[in-house]
């Protein structure tokens, strides 16, 4: 077993090897990061301090702490299942997309800190501003990606065609600012409306997403 491995892995080539490495290396990360962002969302819901014991000296002080939680969870979420399916049509990974990955990975790790701030000072605009302003980035750097990959270093697999391409490339553009809209367009919606409003738009909008694809002639890749 040990020499047949062997043989396969001298008969892979080192350019073959390294750029399979540099990929499962790349996913890791990226893995990792979601992972911990989504896990350091949760750290910030806390207890209070002085507590009476009854229900409302309880979900007063949780209410908006749970609110940025949910809907932080929403958007990490929503930003991971993307780059998974980026990923899974993609085939190579080169310097330049390592740069944009880091970036976009940079940007995610920030968003624990916005969500403390947001839950903290939503009364405030900019706090919401800065929030926004973070998915709007995430965002863009998530389009910079699938973009640099899907039209410039064309490293996608070739059954995704030049039509779902650009909607995908068109659709992470659009969403970020959309979503900057509503948060900064609803500002005394009360505990739970915007997780709750969002999670139903992304599963709308997930539904006309496939059915755009398949209308655009892509295959394999509707997940």
């Amino acid at each position: 077993m040990a020499g047949e491995l062997e043989s396969v892995d001298v008969g892979e080539g080192l350019e073959r090897r390294r750029h399979r490495h540099w990929y499962d290396r790349l996913m890791m990360l990226c893995d990792g990061v979601f992972a911990i962002a989504i896990t350091l969302l949760a750290t910030e819901v806390r207890a209070p301090q002085v507590w009476s014991g009854d229900w409302s000296g309880l979900w007063g002080p949780l209410a908006s702490q749970l609110d940025a939680y949910a809907m932080s969870f929403l958007v990490i979420s929503v930003y991971w299942l993307a780059h998974r399916r980026f990923m899974a049509m993609i085939l190579a990974v080169d310097a330049t997309m390592t740069v944009i990955t880091l970036v976009v990975l940079g940007l995610v790790a920030l968003l624990p800190a916005a969500t403390r701030l947001i839950s903290t000072h939503s009364v405030y605009p900019l706090a919401r501003l800065v929030y926004a302003s973070l998915v709007v980035a995430i965002g863009l750097a998530m389009a910079s990606l699938w973009g640099y990959a899907a039209l410039v270093a064309k490293v996608v697999s070739p059954e995704v065609r030049a039509g779902p391409r650009w909607f995908i490339l068109v659709l992470i553009l659009f969403t970020p600012p959309f979503f900057l809209l509503l948060t900064l367009g609803v500002p005394d919606a009360g505990p739970g409306v915007m997780p709750i409003g969002l999670s139903l738009l992304f599963l709308v909008g997930w539904r006309l997403r496939r059915w755009t694809i398949q209308r655009l002639g892509g295959k394999g890749h509707h997940g």
